[in-house]
């Protein structure tokens, strides 16, 4: 029997080797994976199943419907691409003083949104699908948390007033998003290539901001 790991790694099992829980974890590692090949749309409960190596009708018994199932996915993508966030700005080296290294972390957050969405657009769709099952549990990391600690810091830094933090979050929110989506989609960005459209959006976020 085979399953896929978080990280896409194929591993084998013996048939009937699950211990508790190990099932439901084994399909949701697979749907991931199938979701990050073919979008939310890909998950389905049979090719799942041949996956992992059991009937559907194991799946079921581990899984109450599809929309649960895609709900978790939904909510492990956008935990990856929390992470994503995370490490790109912990890696922003930009600025020598308090505010410039505010700005640079800010600015390394929203790249690297843009970037998880060119690199894994299929979990990036997955990241937002709609559901009709409530999430069990907030999302963690959270994607959206990690946004606002970096609004936080612009704010602590003076760039923005502390009571607009939540609409600067949403305007950043929104900029870094909607870029995303049309570069993923290849929409068109008008005469800037893909480079020059990241930075005219984020460059005009942080403008956005400043005048809050």
């Amino acid at each position: 029997m085979n399953t896929v790991n978080m990280c896409g790694r194929i591993r084998h099992m013996v048939p009937g080797s699950y211990h508790h829980g190990a099932l439901h974890q084994a399909i949701l590692d697979a749907a991931i994976e199938e979701a990050r090949h073919s979008g939310p749309h890909g998950v389905q409960v049979r090719a799942l199943a041949k996956t992992v190596g059991v009937s559907p009708s194991a799946v079921y018994r581990h899984v109450p419907s599809i929309d649960a199932l895609l709900t978790e996915v939904a909510q492990a993508s956008r935990e990856r691409l929390a992470v994503r966030l995370a490490a790109g700005r912990d890696g922003s080296r930009g600025g020598r003083s308090r505010k410039g290294k505010a700005l640079a972390r800010f600015r390394a957050i929203g790249r690297a949104y843009i970037e998880f969405a060119l690199t894994e657009p299929h979990l990036f769709d997955t990241a937002f699908t709609p559901t009709t099952v409530d999430v069990p549990r907030p999302d963690d990391p959270s994607p959206w948390d990690v946004l606002v600690a970096g609004v936080r810091e612009l704010a602590e830094v003076g760039v923005l007033p502390a009571a607009k933090a939540d609409q600067a979050t949403l305007i950043a929110w929104s900029g870094v998003h909607g870029i995303a989506s049309i570069l993923v989609r290849q929409a068109a960005v008008g005469p800037l290539g893909g480079d020059e459209a990241i930075d005219a959006v984020l460059d005009g976020i942080l403008r956005s901001l400043e005048t809050l």
